[in-house]
């Protein structure tokens, strides 16, 4: 029991939300029409799209420069000193709106969860539609490098907005006496979810015991040009999912990218938010983690050694 009392007490450090939607963090293309030179703008993408084309006054981070491997794991987070050069060199500085856009949404989304890992993320805003919605709408791109003063950017770092893999093992063993206090979201398609099909670099098909699947996708319209989910369907989606003011909220996936569009929706809503960054390949491949199939059936199999570990968003 003490140990289930360290265990929460580390989680739920979190301050809890107040429901209230936070506007700040979701900006529409209309808005950044008209502050295009008042704000900081990072596209999240690659250099040849961005030479290509992109919104007035951008730079550019690629999506590489974001995400390591660790420990075996793909696309984790990389040491706080290379993010914060990765920052200074796209011009976040220490103060000041800072708008993020691509041309995928998950690749913004977890652009914020960095930003907001580094202790920034209450300054830091989504661009709705991203880069595609922008184009869609006729606006104005430029080719044209941008030219900035550099100021250095600090991280003040966020501990909260992270969970590992010992955390994870210790809330699945006390899962019957945490109860609704504790959500786990799995943000994986259905497939990966129930075990059907393992997924790139999955040691054992299945999910996370007690995990709820809420697929990241579920969070977006559907069309050419997705955006976020007006916030009632948001509400609605999650509440489903278990999530209320008083939970404290673990989101996970393949890496810990799709969860990232995931982590940023629950915040954006005013609900507590963690992520769990080694996601489902660490934890299918440690031998002591037990899994879940469909059925909701548990083993915990031993793993085979890892190969080859893919670095897509899967």
């Amino acid at each position: 029991m003490r140990r289930l009392i360290v265990v929460l007490l580390v989680f739920l450090a979190v301050p809890l939300a107040a429901q209230t939607v936070r506007e700040e963090m979701l900006v529409s293309t209309e808005w950044l029409a008209s502050h295009l030179d008042v704000v900081t703008i990072i596209e999240i993408g690659d250099r040849a799209a961005y030479d290509a084309a992109h919104v007035p006054g951008a730079m550019l981070i690629e999506t590489a420069e974001l995400m390591t491997q660790g420990n075996g794991t793909p696309n984790e987070l990389p040491p706080i000193e290379a993010l914060e050069a990765v920052l200074t060199r796209a011009g976040a500085a220490n103060r000041g709106r800072m708008i993020l856009y691509s041309r995928h949404p998950l690749q913004a989304a977890r652009a914020w969860f960095t930003v907001d890992y580094l202790g920034h993320g209450q300054r830091a805003a989504l661009l709705d539609g991203g880069f595609n919605r922008w184009v869609d709408e006729g606006r104005p791109t430029t080719g044209a490098v941008t030219q900035i003063q550099m100021v250095p950017f600090h991280a003040d770092v966020n501990a909260a907005a992270i969970t590992r893999i010992k955390a994870m093992k210790e809330l699945v063993r006390d899962r019957e006496v945490l109860d609704s206090s504790l959500v786990v979201i799995d943000a994986r398609p259905p497939q990966y979810f129930r075990g059907q099909e393992p997924g790139s670099a999955v040691a054992r098909a299945g999910h996370i015991p007690g995990a709820v699947n809420v697929p990241w996708n579920e969070n977006l319209t559907t069309g050419v040009v997705p955006r976020l989910l007006p916030e009632r369907e948001l509400r609605e989606l999650y509440a489903r999912a278990g999530v209320s003011a008083q939970s404290t909220n673990i989101v996970y996936c393949r890496t810990g990218v799709q969860a990232s569009l995931s982590y940023f929706v629950l915040r954006y809503l005013g609900y507590n938010a963690t992520l769990y960054d080694g996601s489902y390949v660490e934890w299918s491949h440690d031998a002591t983690a037990t899994i879940a199939d469909q059925e909701g059936n548990r083993n915990a199999h031993q793993t085979s050694p890892r190969r080859g570990l893919a670095t897509n968003t899967r």
